[in-house]
């Protein structure tokens, strides 16, 4: 059963027994998506970035598994472990789709600019995309507690967002800047920082 072949069977509310290859088929896909977002400096930050990216969105989902589970059972949802685990899996298939369905765009993008900024919000795009269209199957899998599931992804973004910032550098490191940056930082100051960010005059040529 492919990865295509699981997320047919839930979008069509088939029984399907293997959740596991959807998280694994994800987890191949946000690789694959972190492999091209790291051509924007290139070199070893590619290796850097295919091993960040599936961290960052793992490990946002991972701290939101327990709001997501309390959300919708206070608001009805008649699932079980196993179709809890089902939702959770489409979920995460159906983003890491999306994503690897962008990543053509993202990978132009950066091995084309050196606006660092330009390219962040165009990976915010491309995660907003996946989160919508992510939207659509949890609101159908958890059925009466859709709004619950919709105010999740909110705290899920949010999460994401702050899960990047404490896992940067992601798409560039100056020489001699360490893997992982050990200053407490908010998102808004570390989007903030971005924005002012400028290509030294080696990484120009």
């Amino acid at each position: 059963m492919t990865l295509f072949a699981a997320l047919d069977d839930l979008l069509r509310n088939r029984n399907t027994n293997r959740p596991f290859l959807l998280f694994f088929g994800a987890i191949l896909c946000y690789v694959a998506y972190g492999m091209a977002a790291g051509f924007f400096q290139g070199g070893a930050q590619i290796g850097v970035a295919l091993i960040k990216v599936p961290l960052i969105l793992l490990g946002s989902l991972a701290l939101c598994i327990p709001s997501l589970y309390v959300f919708t059972a206070l608001s009805g949802t008649q699932l079980d472990a196993r179709g809890f685990a089902k939702a959770l899996a489409g979920f995460a298939g159906i983003a890491g789709l999306i994503l690897i369905a962008l990543m053509p765009v993202i990978w132009l993008f950066s091995v084309s600019t050196l606006s660092l900024g330009f390219v962040v919000w165009l990976h915010i795009f491309a995660w907003l995309t996946a989160l919508a269209f992510g939207r659509q199957f949890l609101m159908s899998a958890f059925g009466a507690a859709s709004r619950a599931a919709g105010l999740w992804l909110v705290l899920m973004l949010l999460v994401s967002l702050q899960m990047t910032t404490y896992l940067r550098p992601v798409l560039w490191r100056d020489a001699g800047q360490p893997l992982f940056a050990r200053e407490k930082l908010s998102f808004f100051s570390h989007l903030d920082e971005v924005m002012k960010w400028e290509p030294t005059k080696r990484a120009m040529h």
